[in-house]
């Protein structure tokens, strides 16, 4: 692929031009790493201060350049030089330069890199996000875990048949799993349900309590 770069300089001399003899131009433009064309144009030549004149004057100018190059291109094997040159003498005072660039075996990258770039960006965001979201919950866990009290956690319904005469009637009992405190003993819980230490230790295979135990404790209330 081939790119054409105009530049432009103006150049003013320090005496009338009259008549330019001569001019020629050379330049060291160099590629600098992969996106950076950086030199020198030299303009030089002779000029006489009147047409009419036989002495003739030298002039030379060194012009820096410096020119970007977009990262779409690969430019590995990229050439410089010059496709044209022409040049203006404005107001016999000012040499104006015009200077066409040619950059050849330009090398347009595939878009498929960077497509590329973009979905492994996107991959790794949603994962990060997705752990994040792991931590979250995990955090939501623990912290959920550490806020007891002492409400009841849950309540069981038994059913229990009975005989009397040949009529088989429904009664029902109803239970309360308790999570024990750290302030819990087994009298004030009794105390708390009215139920009788008796009670705690028939519907319960322990001696003692401690934090975090839960107790399966009959509901008297709702028995009366």
């Amino acid at each position: 692929m081939k790119q054409i770069i105009p530049f432009t300089k103006d150049i003013t001399f320090k005496n009338t031009i009259g008549d330019l003899v001569s001019i020629s131009l050379d330049n060291d433009l160099q590629l600098k790493g992969e996106d950076l064309i950086t030199g020198n144009f030299y303009v030089k030549g002779k000029y006489k201060l009147t047409k009419a004149s036989i002495q003739e004057e030298e002039y030379s100018y060194k012009i820096p350049c410096e020119i970007a190059i977009s990262d779409d291109y690969d430019t590995f094997d990229a050439t410089i030089d010059i496709d044209d040159f022409y040049y203006d003498i404005i107001d016999n005072e000012v040499l104006r330069i015009n200077i066409d660039l040619v950059i050849d075996n330009l090398v347009k990258k595939e878009v498929k890199e960077k497509e590329e770039v973009s979905v492994r960006k996107e991959e790794q965001e949603i994962k990060e996000k997705e752990e994040s979201e792991k931590t979250d919950d995990l955090n939501i866990v623990f912290n959920y875990d550490e806020e007891r009290d002492n409400t009841p956690l849950n309540i069981i319904t038994d059913t229990k048949k009975e005989v009397f005469n040949d009529v088989t009637s429904d009664t029902y009992t109803t239970y309360i799993v308790y999570l024990v405190n750290e302030t819990d003993t087994i009298d004030s819980i009794c105390n708390k349900y009215k139920i009788n230490k008796e009670k705690v230790y028939d519907y319960n295979d322990v001696k003692d309590i401690k934090c975090g135990m839960k107790l399966v404790l009959p509901d008297v209330k709702n028995e009366q």
